[in-house]
């Protein structure tokens, strides 16, 4: 079934403000005053994206690893990009969840297992949590990401907005993860109430989109392999100019040069000098993606654990991208994973659209 939603474009800070606080960790739990985080990491050393820094340089198309985006003060950066006047993607996905949150939330039961992946900073989680609230649902959630300090800082903010009870209602604990380390502990981890319990995962934000169809079809066949189903948030905009406008501002940028940086803490020297680099993005019409690039200023010569790359004036290293994929494109890359959209809701444009995911096999059981 697919609705078509006419939305409103209300303002996400009046409805919505983000809350402080710490925690303290120990080992790979942290039971901190109420939270629940537990680091399930399989390579927990900052030093574990070296080797993809040097994969990446070293491939044809020369890239850096998003991840190196993903830092406390990246995520910070991009809470910037979130409420920029260009960004659109906030002001549509927020309208759309506005206009349709009781109806997606329809799909969990109570008693259900929520995890979001790549949590960010909880804002569109509170509106969530708020309507399986107002439909009296008992559900267990777990926020993902892969920095600490911000999963921390969120779950705080959603346990002083839903505070825990001895009568159930919403639970809230945090996994700080990768993509790969949540399906692989899903592969492992029981049903939160035993049987008749399930997993719902939810992916917002168009963040699955910054992968190529391939990469993100190999996601989904993951995830929904683990028994979970999935419900995802997708830019499907086709206006060229309006995607410029939102990718290559000013805040965007200050996002993407933040990984130089974070790159120079990992390899602890000033290997990526600001000044040798601009930013530049672009359209690539073969993949229907933006995309984001850290350019050469001049000739360079840059030294990574002894290995010696050279750079001419002009030359690009890429840094994230963004797929825009309408709800055509959704479908193919489900079927592509195994997987079958079972309900959707785009805007009147459809221009963006929510959809939730379930594997083909056990739909047809």
């Amino acid at each position: 079934m697919t609705s078509h939603i006419q939305i409103t474009f209300p303002d996400l800070k009046s409805h919505l403000s983000q809350g402080q606080g710490q925690g303290h960790t120990q080992d790979n739990v942290d039971v901190s005053k109420g939270l629940q985080l537990v680091d399930i990491r399989r390579q927990t050393a900052p030093t574990s994206l070296v080797p993809l820094i040097l994969a990446g340089l070293r491939s044809k198309e020369r890239e850096l690893p998003g991840l190196l985006l993903w830092n406390d003060r990246g995520l910070s950066l991009f809470d910037a990009v979130l409420e920029s006047p260009d960004y659109y993607l906030t002001r549509r996905e927020w309208s759309l969840l506005c206009a349709a949150v009781h109806e997606i939330v329809s799909t969990i039961q109570s008693g259900d297992r929520l995890i979001e992946l790549g949590a960010g900073n909880m804002k569109k989680t509170a509106l969530i949590l708020r309507a399986l609230q107002s439909q009296r649902k008992s559900i267990t959630y777990i926020a993902c990401d892969v920095d600490c300090v911000a999963l921390r800082r969120g779950i705080r903010y959603l346990q002083s907005l839903f505070p825990p009870t001895s009568s159930g209602g919403i639970r809230i604990q945090g996994l700080v993860a990768t993509y790969e380390d949540c399906a692989s502990w899903l592969q492992h981890s029981p049903s939160p109430n035993g049987n008749g319990s399930r997993t719902t995962l939810m992916w917002l934000g168009n963040s699955m989109a910054n992968y190529t169809t391939s990469d993100a079809a190999s996601y989904i066949r993951a995830f929904l392999s683990t028994g979970a189903s999935l419900i995802v948030a997708v830019d499907g905009s086709k206006d060229k100019s309006e995607i410029a406008r939102a990718y290559e501002g000013p805040a965007n940028q200050k996002f993407v040069m933040n990984g130089l940086a974070h790159a120079n803490e990992l390899l602890g020297a000033q290997v990526f000098d600001a000044r040798d680099w601009g930013f530049r993005g672009s359209w690539n019409q073969n993949t229907w993606m933006h995309e984001s690039f850290y350019v050469a200023e001049r000739d360079l010569v840059v030294t990574v654990r002894g290995e010696i790359f050279e750079f001419r004036k002009g030359d690009r290293v890429r840094s994230i991208r963004s797929g825009k994929w309408p709800r055509s494109k959704m479908v193919s890359v489900c079927e592509e994973a195994g997987g079958v959209v079972v309900d959707c809701w785009v805007d009147e444009n459809e221009s963006y659209g929510f959809y939730v995911i379930e594997e083909r096999l056990r739909r047809c059981l």
